[in-house]
Parts: structure tokens; sequence; C-alpha cells
């Protein structure tokens, strides 16, 4: 007697064709999923959790209602969904730009900064620091490096996400880390005087 086939086994495109065909429990799956890895990536780009709680909704919205938009020929499942992100990111700032705070956009609240275990980190300073200067990166710098050195996105996924070519994303990524390091001392030497640990961040 056959199998069933099971859900979490499924092939992300044809949890894709299941939604497009208003399949709840494909679009389930596929947030269980990818969860994560949007919610994370949001974070980084807007800086804020509440954006980013936001962006991650919209993403699984526009799964359900526009799953018959991806096309497996073209790209990746996760190129595509980081591609989205990655616009759906810069549609909130844009928005929020008149009444975001810099020191929001790069900080959150207090609370923010430790309620995901996946944000902690060794030393509350430098985590202070490395978002103040990530935070101030230009976006063409800062998602390369959150999608790169962060996500471990190769450099042709990258550049199929921000739809640049690879030599592109290698110059970007290059000067971006360059004005990253020279903003995180520069953000450093602003914080209290104490002691400063290497960091592990994550975003």
């Amino acid at each position: 007697m056959p199998r069933e086939p099971n859900p979490a086994e499924t092939p992300d495109s044809a949890l894709l064709d299941l939604a497009a065909a208003g399949d709840l429990e494909a679009v389930a799956v596929l947030f269980r999923r990818y969860q994560q890895v949007v919610y994370r990536f949001a974070r980084a780009m807007t800086g804020s959790i509440d954006a980013a709680e936001d962006v991650t909704q919209e993403v699984f919205v526009a799964l359900l209602t526009k799953a018959d938009r991806y096309d497996p020929a073209r790209a990746a499942f996760g190129t595509y969904l980081y591609g989205m992100v990655r616009n759906l990111s810069r549609a909130r700032l844009r928005r929020d730009s008149r009444r975001l705070s810099l020191e929001t956009f790069v900080l959150g609240t207090a609370d923010s900064l430790f309620d995901d275990p996946a944000s902690r980190i060794e030393n509350d300073e430098t985590m202070a620091a490395m978002r103040r200067a990530l935070g101030r990166l230009p976006s063409r710098y800062r998602e390369l490096i959150v999608l790169c050195d962060l996500h471990g996105l190769s450099y042709q996924e990258a550049a199929a996400v921000v739809d640049a070519s690879v030599g592109a994303v290698r110059s970007r990524l290059h000067r971006g880390r360059q004005l990253l390091k020279l903003k995180f001392v520069t953000a450093s030497r602003s914080a209290p005087p104490r002691t400063m640990h290497a960091a592990r961040w994550a975003v």
C-alpha cells in the first residue's frame, strides 16, 4: 500500500502549486519552513521588530494570493522569497521614513534586542554598536551584507535577489564591509566606556 505523502517532505514548487489552488495547509507548511528566514531578513532590513512582523505576514499573504506568479524556471524558490522580503522591506521603510527615528531604526526598543534567542550576543554595547553601524549603511550595501555574510547566500544567489551582476555584488559587498568596519569603530567609540568584546551577532 503506497505511503501517504508527507506535506513536510513536499518540494517548495509543489507546495506553491497547491497554494495557488487554495490549499491553506500548503501555505502553512511553507510558513513553518521559512518563517524564521523571512523574519530575520526583514528584521535586518528594517531594524524594527514590528516592521519585520508585518513584512513577514505580507510575504505569506502574498504567497497565498499570488502563488501562481512564481516561475521555477527563472529562480530558485529561496531566491524568489528573498526578493519578496527585500522589496516589501524597502516599501515599509519608505512608508515609515517620516516617522521612524534613527534610534528606533538602528536599535529598536531596549526590550526588542533580546526577545529573540537568535539575536542574543555576549556583550550589550557591542550589539548596540554593530546595529548602529549596520543601520547606517545605505540599503544597497546593508542588504548584501545581510544576504551573504549573515544568511550565507552565494554571490550568484545574492545577485539574483537584488537583480544585479555578480561583479556588482562583489564590488558592493567589498565596499559595504569596509564601510561597516568604519561605522562600527565610530559607533563603538560613542558607546559608554566599557570593555568591548568580539560579538556573536545574528539578524
